[in-house]
């Protein structure tokens, strides 16, 4: 298995929506425009590919300069435990040692975060005003 990973925005849509039905984000994928927009959205798009099949994603929504925010990390399932994920969030952070990075994660992906060495840690200061729909 070769991955090539890329730092751009030009990712298929149609991919993207596949990879996050695979990982149970059908909601992010129902309205292709808000699909698109989550993309152009971001500051920072990783993305891990095998051939033409795109096989993980990851995003920072950013103000380039002092606070970015990660979202978005997913590898699809046969692909997972190959530590394509902790690539793609290295990635995100790589040479950007000026900037606080913050995440959220469910409770199934939090032990994931704290555990791929990235220097990321809880603090219990953190204020979030969850989705209404």
């Amino acid at each position: 298995m070769t991955i090539d990973y890329r730092d751009a925005h030009d990712i298929d849509l149609d991919q993207l929506a596949t990879l996050f039905d695979a990982v149970g984000w059908q909601r992010r994928t129902a309205n292709r425009v808000r699909l698109a927009q989550l993309v152009d959205g971001s500051l920072w798009v990783v993305s891990a590919w095998e051939g033409d099949v795109l096989v993980g994603f990851a995003r920072a929504i950013s103000d380039g300069a002092f606070n970015a925010y990660i979202s978005t990390v997913a590898v699809l399932p046969a692909y997972q435990k190959r530590g394509i994920g902790r690539e793609l969030v290295r990635r995100l952070v790589e040479n950007r040692d000026g900037i606080q990075f913050v995440l959220h994660a469910n409770d199934r992906a939090y032990p994931f975060y704290l555990h791929i060495g990235l220097d990321f840690q809880p603090f219990d200061n953190v204020l979030a005003r969850p989705r209404r729909h």
